[in-house]
């Protein structure tokens, strides 16, 4: 056994140059928790900015809106967890700060289960260190994290002050307690099972960011359910961990040759001690992921260890065996733990993280589907609105028609118009809530209605008998006799006026005879009232649900358009984030 068992020097050593390879290899892990934190808190203002906005233009008795509103507070729910995550990580942070250059060592146990006493012999190579001893240098750099307030427990920032843990009282440690050597941090922690419920909540809280566990139960009674309760969690927690049974010593008198009684610190008797490893490995190995478990229960004693601080004093007392091990993690597995479990678990947040967005595009898938099934009830509804629309908009043309209407036949045609399409977008908008109505109410605008053509009236031309007019050949007969038979005298003697009468007379035929006298003038025989009839059907009635399914959409569209904007925006804002977390967590540390 003497093999695996090393001194506390030995050990300290092996931390110091474990801090050479921590300055050499720091992890960016903390550039990318900003940035992951970063990234989520633009998410989420930017996603409740949309929310509320969404809301607001989204009338309250839209069914659409209690899908907002679930969504809105399905987002809230999700991103208060998020602060809440980033509240705990950053105190984890915060107190991980100043240990990021080495292995963090959390012990973690039932009160008086021997852990100040492990932790003062780590820091100092003794349980109880005396002032000779802290005066030497250089000691110790101990600290204080948060303290409960417990009756018994140690004063604020009593192990800063005394330079060590406090031993043998009955609720030893109330507070978050440690010291550091160059590549060790060692924090000792209020008991798991405290009388104080706070210190036991405190300390599974920082045992969340501890690099390795060291959980120790008292010999005198190891492996209680309680205790292999609290293992489990911890292994459930992808927790590395070590078992230690404290106090595997006993007390050993005997008389000197003066008759002196002499009382010597024993190791427990081999067997027993090999009797309570089986026991506490078997209750372990019924626990899942036991493989965490970096070594084999090991029994230790602080003090034999001080009264024996020979090579195979160290041996015996497990004191070396524990620093063997703790040793080999300096050399092969520290490194690996301290980086990656960092990264672990930002990569676990990531985890969480993406099976919160799933769960909200789920939600706006939901969301999304409801709008097309919204617009589709719409469109049927309108189908069966413009049918009734056409309909009433026939009878009120007939009826304008049949009591021979005409002044202002087109104003009252538009206006009627007007009222079924204004009324009939009413009644499908109420589809989507009474209140959304009243946002999109909006008067329908008559001037895209087409013109009736002019009335007119249908005219013929008609003659008609005016009167008889008189003859006058007798008065050109005898006119022309007379006029004949005097040129003809002065001209050829009485030859020559025998033939101007003959000439004369001839012109009597020139005369008019009596005939009957005609007019004209255009007389009405109809008019164009079926063309206008028919051209008010067409205009007005035919085209009405086309008119009114265009009115409607044009005022649903803009709503539709921006919830489908806001889904398909959410969703693509998820799809980058998720790529990008995705990324985040592939970088190589």
């Amino acid at each position: 056994m003497q093999e695996k068992s090393i001194s506390r020097a030995e050990l300290v050593a092996s931390f110091e140059a474990l801090q050479g390879e921590f300055d050499r290899k720091k992890s960016d892990i903390t550039d990318k928790e900003a940035s992951f934190d970063k990234l989520r808190e633009d998410f989420a203002k930017q996603l409740k900015r949309r929310s509320e906005k969404l809301i607001e233009f989204i009338g309250p008795e839209n069914p659409l809106q209690p899908l907002a509103y679930t969504l809105a507070e399905h987002l809230g729910s999700t991103f208060d967890n998020w602060e809440r995550q980033i509240e705990a990580r950053a105190k984890g942070t915060k107190f991980r700060a100043d240990f990021g250059d080495s292995l963090l060592v959390f012990i973690y146990g039932k009160v008086k289960s021997g852990k100040s006493s492990l932790g003062n012999y780590m820091a100092w190579g003794h349980s109880e260190p005396t002032p000779e001893l802290k005066a030497t240098c250089p000691h110790p750099a101990y600290f204080s994290a948060e303290q409960t307030e417990v009756d018994g427990g140690d004063q604020e920032k009593e192990a800063e002050k005394t330079l060590q843990f406090r031993v043998n009282a009955t609720e030893a440690t109330s507070s978050i307690q440690g010291f550091k050597l160059p590549g060790l941090t060692w924090i000792d922690s209020p008991g798991l099972h405290s009388v104080n419920a706070l210190n036991g909540d405190l300390a599974k809280e920082y045992a969340e960011h501890a690099d390795l566990i060291l959980y120790t139960m008292n010999s005198q009674a190891p492996g209680r359910a309680s205790d292999m309760e609290e293992i489990k969690d911890l292994l459930d927690s992808n927790k590395k961990l070590m078992v230690l049974l404290t106090g595997s010593d006993t007390t050993d008198e005997d008389e000197n040759s003066e008759g002196d009684i002499i009382t010597t610190v024993v190791m427990k008797d081999l067997s027993d001690r090999r009797d309570q490893v089986v026991y506490v490995r078997g209750e372990l190995e019924q626990l899942s992921n036991s493989s965490n478990i970096l070594a084999e229960v090991l029994p230790i004693s602080t003090r034999f260890a001080e009264c024996n601080p020979a090579p195979e004093g160290m041996a015996e007392s497990g004191m070396g065996r524990l620093m063997h091990e703790l040793q080999t993690i300096c050399t092969s597995q520290a490194l690996s733990i301290k980086l990656n479990k960092p990264m672990e678990n930002l990569r676990h947040s990531i985890r969480i993280t993406a099976d919160d967005l799933t769960g909200i595009r789920e939600v706006i898938v939901g969301f999304a589907n409801n709008i097309s099934k919204q617009n589709d009830e719409l469109q049927r509804e309108l189908s069966s609105l413009g049918i009734q629309g056409s309909s009433l908009m026939r009878s009120y043309i007939n009826q304008l028609f049949d009591e021979g209407k005409n002044s202002d036949l087109e104003a009252a045609l538009r206006q009627k118009a007007g009222e079924i399409i204004s009324q009939s977008a009413l009644e499908a908008f109420s589809k989507i809530g009474e209140s959304q109505q009243q946002g999109l109410k909006q008067a329908f605008d008559s001037s895209r209605l087409s013109g009736l053509p002019q009335y007119q009236e249908i005219t013929e031309e008609k003659e008609y008998f005016i009167g008889t007019k008189k003859s006058n050949k007798g008065l050109f007969g005898l006119g022309g006799s007379i006029i004949g038979g005097v040129v003809g005298f002065f001209v050829g003697g009485p030859p020559g006026a025998a033939i101007g009468a003959s000439l004369g007379s001839g012109v009597s035929l020139a005369g008019r005879s009596a005939s009957a006298e005609y007019g004209r003038h255009q007389v009405v025989v109809g008019d164009n009232r079926e063309d206008q009839r028919q051209a008010a059907i067409e205009n007005y009635s035919n085209i009405l649900p086309r008119l009114l399914t265009e009115h409607v959409n044009s005022l649903y569209d803009p709503l539709r358009a921006a919830m489908l904007d806001y889904s398909n925006a959410l969703d693509s804002d998820i799809a980058e984030l998720t790529g990008t977390f995705e990324k985040l967590s592939q970088v190589h540390q």
